[in-house]
């Protein structure tokens, strides 16, 4: 064992060991950097749900990729598309439907797992927090949010609480057993436009606009599809 001659020469060691450890932790220590989004009660269970959330959201963004790639393939290639081309859309639609009920269900057992944080995290408070300052978990507690909606109720200001009720209210509002008459006469003073003539048209007519149109939407401004 090392033996120390005097007070002074303890005082260097000491010195020395503790200039080496701060060192030491200045080289590999990381410091830590809290944002303001980070929460005090956050757990590591909500940590690895949160971290498979964002895997299966990243899985899901690069198979929807691949679908667009391969949905312009198709697109562009007009009628002669290869029928394998739009297997592969099919498929890649498939796996994106799988993902993205693993993420509803993730994210499930992402909003149970932060429940069970919080609760955990503030019973250890109130469990630790002295009975003479139990007074100052109250600012904790805020009012419940009021509700963005309103019930039904009929013409006497009853609520309509059941599936009866709800259809008479329904009824009396929309299609009332004593509903006012329609004066039909009122069209009549209305200003009519010339009827349109319908010209007759060719089949080689319909081929020929539908020539240019594409195989995998409606037609319209919309590009609404059928296909995926």
């Amino acid at each position: 064992p090392l033996e120390y001659d005097s007070r002074e020469h303890v005082e260097r060691i000491g010195t020395w060991v503790g200039d080496r450890l701060a060192g030491i932790w200045g080289r590999h220590a990381a410091a830590p950097r809290p944002s303001r989004h980070s929460k005090s009660w956050w757990s590591a269970e909500c940590s690895a749900v949160i971290r498979e959330v964002r895997e299966l959201r990243e899985r899901r963004r690069h198979l929807m990729v691949q679908r667009r790639l391969w949905q312009a393939r198709v697109i562009r290639a007009g009628h002669g598309f290869d029928l394998n081309w739009h297997r592969e859309v099919i498929r890649l639609t498939r796996l994106i439907a799988g993902l993205s009920g693993q993420i509803d269900r993730s994210a499930r057992r992402l909003k149970g797992a932060v429940r069970r944080a919080k609760r955990q995290f503030f019973d250890a408070i109130m469990e630790k927090t002295h009975p003479s300052r139990i007074w100052d978990l109250v600012a904790w507690t805020r009012p419940r949010r009021l509700a963005t909606t309103t019930g039904l109720v009929d013409r006497e200001g009853e609520p309509a609480d059941g599936p009866e009720r709800l259809a008479e209210v329904f009824q009396d509002q929309f299609t009332p057993r004593n509903a006012r008459e329609v004066d039909p006469s009122i069209l009549e003073d209305m200003p009519q436009k010339e009827e349109r003539a319908f010209p007759p048209f060719s089949c080689v007519e319909v081929r020929e606009a539908l020539r240019d149109t594409s195989n995998f939407s409606a037609a319209g401004p919309d590009h609404a599809s059928w296909f995926w």
